[in-house]
């Protein structure tokens, strides 16, 4: 009889060298639009089979498949602690039910945004490029999550972090795609440092970057103290923070919303969401190892970014940043719902928040996408220039409504089962809930109903509905995280993440939270049919003043930092040459002062320097002047 464990040795190297491959084919051979769409398709469906072929060998086993391959070894110490006297990277691959569960949910949504991108991206320059690009980001995902060594998750993670730089800078030939995009680079490139700063801490410390042998030493070592595991959790915390967009570094995110490929920003989102929320989830136990006030603080942190995301996309009119926050919302939740179930040593309601992302990115990004194809069809993005998408443009509404939905309901399964509804943290998560639902549905309120208004150069008659293939995509993805958001709330698909028993949710825990996203819906639906031109003009107007504020903000900081240091910077490149000179010429001088004191007497001076050295002494030395 076929045993599906056997296909385990072969399969999971595959599964990394796969996409890989799928790049390199696109980059050597491919040049037209179709075929680059076509190859980037069939590596990513193909990546996606074997993915379910290994979780299908990962069914039946309760412990995780695990391959260890030796990438290099270097001699650094001859003495000492035998952790300390080499330094290794070994590749290891180590493929588990919760792995299995991210890489399609990731996949999921490459193949919904290939797919997209295929209509609606005809006009993008560089679609050998792009896909290309696609296809190794796709291989980077991969590498992070079955990478068990966290040196080389970091190789996988830095080269996730230049591929989505370069996704969101793709449209090269405007200027506000070049200087937004910058944001997109230093923003992440400063937590991504502090991710292997925390990596490197870590290293000094014990001696090892796997993850295997790293944990259970964390209390055992010689010289372990807090103190130093509190360092390298703050450290990591940022890392993961960075790349998982809580607020306040939304920013890379929210920036590029409007500049960037729809497809690039809805894979940047998504894909990084779920990356790093399992870092989070596995990296978890050093924290733990640290202190409690460490995850006392935290975790708030998470619920303060999980207020204020949503809360600041209540406030502006441009849809995609309100999806953008919306979702970092969801990912906040789900950040301090894994640290508050190690905190409270149940770790298996921990993978709850896991759950909780793993339903929100594709719904995050089918509301992108359908969100994209109103407005490329409205010619606009802004909300109050919106309107009548349900009568003009059904299909694309209703799988807006169906993302917008699944989202605003994406954390329920999360709270549940990892919050008390009377803790002073279930009732910062439920406003959060609460907030999330109430900006996500006023993206479908706003677009659906009400007068779409005739502008220059636009007339509303000619909006119409996209074509099948761009049609199809949200409804799919919308579809995907409906059935990810209905299993997180099942008690044996927890079990099947983290292969421990879960208890089954209360009815009356369910209701409770869903009842705040639901309130949030019926808030935002009230408000929009009483008065939607009001709503909007209310947030357009906190959007300026917002807008205003963070300008001051930022002309405070060029006033008293960029400008003084950047004056700095333009002194001492006055003074390198000046200084260079007149280096030059003390030497000389000093040169010829050697000379001359060579030709000199050496008596004189041997007498005049005596007398020098003498009355120092008798000034200076204590008890001598007396």
């Amino acid at each position: 009889m076929f045993d599906p464990a056997s296909t385990l040795p072969w399969a999971v190297p595959v599964l990394l060298i796969l996409p890989m491959a799928t790049f390199v084919l696109a980059l050597s051979s491919v040049r037209t639009r179709r075929s680059a769409s076509a190859t980037a398709m069939f590596g990513t469906v193909v990546t996606l089979l074997l993915t379910l072929l290994v979780g299908w060998g990962l069914a039946k086993r309760s412990t995780p498949f695990e391959a260890a391959y030796h990438y290099f070894t270097m001699s650094v110490a001859f003495n000492g602690p035998a952790n300390f006297q080499t330094f290794g990277i070994d590749l290891i691959l180590r493929a588990d039910h919760l792995t299995v569960a991210a890489l399609v949910a990731i996949e999921v949504c490459f193949i919904g945004a290939i797919a997209w991108h295929q209509v609606m991206g005809r006009s993008e320059p560089g679609a050998a490029r792009f896909h290309a690009v696609l296809t190794a980001l796709l291989f980077a995902c991969v590498g992070v999550l079955l990478s068990r060594d966290l040196a080389a998750l970091f190789g996988f993670w830095a080269i996730g972090g230049a591929l989505t730089y370069m996704l969101l800078a793709h449209r090269w030939g405007l200027d506000a795609a070049a200087s937004r995009s910058r944001v997109a680079l230093a923003l992440p490139f400063l937590t991504d440092l502090c991710l292997l700063c925390g990596i490197a801490w870590l290293y000094a410390r014990y001696g090892t970057q796997n993850l295997n042998t790293l944990l259970p030493i964390l209390h055992t070592n010689p010289g372990w103290t807090v103190r130093s595991l509190v360092v390298a959790s703050v450290l990591l915390f940022l890392g993961v923070a960075g790349r998982l967009a809580l607020w306040p570094f939304t920013a890379w995110i929210t920036q590029t919303t409007i500049t960037a490929p729809p497809a690039a920003s809805a894979i940047a989102q998504s894909a990084w969401s779920v990356l790093a929320i399992v870092l989070l989830y596995r990296v978890m136990p050093i924290f733990v190892a640290s202190n409690q006030q460490t995850l006392q603080a935290l975790l708030a942190v998470c619920a303060v970014a999980a207020v204020v995301a949503p809360l600041l996309g209540l406030i502006g009119n441009e849809p995609r940043r309100v999806i953008a926050l919306a979702g970092s919302g969801v990912a906040a939740i789900a950040a301090a719902v894994v640290i508050s179930g190690f905190r409270n040593q149940s770790t298996t309601f921990a993978v709850a928040g896991v759950a909780c992302v793993l339903a929100m990115a594709p719904a995050r990004a089918a509301a992108w996408f359908a969100i994209s194809s109103i407005a490329n069809a409205m010619r606009t993005d802004d909300l109050a220039d919106m309107g009548d998408a349900w009568r003009r443009m059904r299909a694309s509404s209703t799988a807006l409504l169906a993302s917008t939905i699944v989202l605003g309901l994406a954390a329920t399964g999360a709270l549940t089962f990892g919050v008390t509804s009377r803790s002073k943290l279930g009732i910062a998560l439920g406003e959060a809930a609460l907030l999330i639902a109430l900006a996500a549905l006023r993206l479908f309120v706003a677009t659906a109903f009400g007068p779409l208004r005739r502008r220059r150069a636009f007339e509303p008659d000619r909006v119409r509905e996209v074509a099948p293939g761009a049609r199809s995509s949200p409804y799919w993805l919308a579809l995907a995280g409906a059935a990810f958001l209905i299993a997180s709330l099942i008690a044996g698909w927890l079990n099947f993440l983290d292969g421990q028993k879960h208890p089954a949710p209360a009815v009356a825990a369910v209701a409770v939270w869903a009842a705040a996203a639901i309130i949030g819906f019926a808030v935002c639906a009230l408000v929009y049919a009483r008065a939607k031109d009001g709503a909007l003009r209310a947030s357009a107007v906190a959007g300026a003043w917002l807008g205003r504020g963070v300008s001051a903000i930022f002309a405070v900081v060029d006033r008293f930092l960029v400008a003084p240091t950047t004056g700095i910077a333009r002194l001492l490149g006055d003074w390198i040459p000046e200084g260079d000179g007149a280096l030059g010429r003390f030497a000389t001088a000093s040169g010829q002062l050697a000379l001359a004191s060579a030709r000199a007497p050496a008596l004189p001076l041997l007498i005049v320097l005596a007398v020098v050295l003498a009355v120092a002494v008798a000034l200076f030395a204590p008890g001598v002047a007396r």
